[in-house]
């Protein structure tokens, strides 16, 4: 259960931020929980940002894992990320926000929510411009199983439940309702179904063509894909890969995130949380998926975004193999 331990100081943050909605000391407690998030980025930052230094300084060589990794460039990830985290911890700062986000500047919900945005998004644009070298080295550092996806996505689904205040502001009822966590009508089935075949299509479509017009591209994503969801290619693994990534991502994206942040910039952050993909027109393809889901969201409700996410990743599983 290590997968947990990053996360726990975050869920804290949550759990307080919520609580200090109406208690003004469970508020300052939230911001001084943020204050230390941020300052440990900074000192890892900052570490990562002397690590060329201090190699050349002692002689050391680097180990085969991590030859050619760039340091600089995530250890001055990081400390950016922590530097807009301290700023957003001033208040006057942090209003002008309000003006692009559709957020309370003084809601301490919602600094929490842009907060952790901020780092989801900073962290993805690393692993971005790393040219693939921090995915690499995460790979071999991290065994992508049948338990690390049930539990990362279990992770998800407790920042949504945590994040709408299940136990704080709301009890069980008022939560499943918040995060639109109801009974799909048998329309919304009908539109699941169509929705999924629609999906892959689009996805055996796109992959023709960029396999015809930017095979390197499209290789090397597919090597990606095939070192993370390789060993899920069979009925259980993608079954399980499916519901997983489906309950998981729809209950904090469509359910939690988007009612507060909209289709397009829930659909954004969704794909910024998909690097694997790289600057591909895989990520172009996220992007729509998740604005064709938070249609599907405010159409219907999330339980039809968790059946149609969790389908289409079981199938699309089951023909990769049919792939170009």
């Amino acid at each position: 259960m290590w997968v947990f331990l990053p996360y726990l100081l975050p869920l804290a943050i949550v759990v307080f931020a919520n609580l200090g909605v109406n208690r003004r000391r469970w508020r300052l407690l939230t911001y001084a929980c943020l204050g230390l998030l941020h300052t440990m980025t900074l000192l890892v930052g900052l570490l990562l940002l002397s690590i060329p230094a201090l190699l050349r300084l002692t002689e050391t060589p680097l180990s085969p894992e991590l030859a050619g990794f760039r340091f600089v460039g995530l250890g001055f990830g990081l400390t950016l990320t922590a530097g807009l985290g301290f700023a957003s911890l001033v208040a006057p700062l942090r209003r002008p926000w309000a003006r692009w986000l559709p957020i309370d500047p003084d809601s301490p919900v919602h600094v929490t929510a842009v907060t952790f945005i901020l780092y989801l998004g900073s962290t993805s644009l690393i692993v971005l411009l790393s040219a693939g070298e921090a995915l690499r080295v995460g790979l071999e550092l991290v065994r992508i199983d049948s338990t690390y996806v049930v539990a990362s996505q279990a992770v998800f689904l407790v920042f949504a439940l945590a994040g709408v205040g299940l136990g704080t502001r709301r009890d069980v009822r008022h939560t499943l309702a918040r995060l639109g966590l109801r009974r799909p009508a048998m329309r919304d089935l009908v539109l699941a179904a169509v929705m999924v075949a629609a999906f892959l299509t689009l996805d055996y479509a796109a992959s023709l063509l960029w396999h015809r017009l930017w095979p390197a591209s499209y290789q090397a994503v597919t090597d990606v894909s095939e070192a993370l969801f390789g060993r899920f290619a069979s009925p259980y693994g993608a079954l399980l890969l499916g519901l997983s990534a489906g309950i998981g991502e729809e209950t904090l994206f469509r359910g939690a995130l988007q009612p507060r942040f909209g289709i397009p910039l829930t659909a954004l952050i969704f794909t910024v949380g998909h690097v694997q993909y790289a600057l591909s027109p895989a990520i172009v393809e996220v992007f729509i998926i998740g604005l064709a889901l938070g249609w599907l969201r405010r159409r219907s409700n999330t339980t039809t975004c968790v059946a149609v996410h969790a389908a289409y990743n079981f199938l699309d599983l089951l023909i990769m193999p049919f792939f170009p």
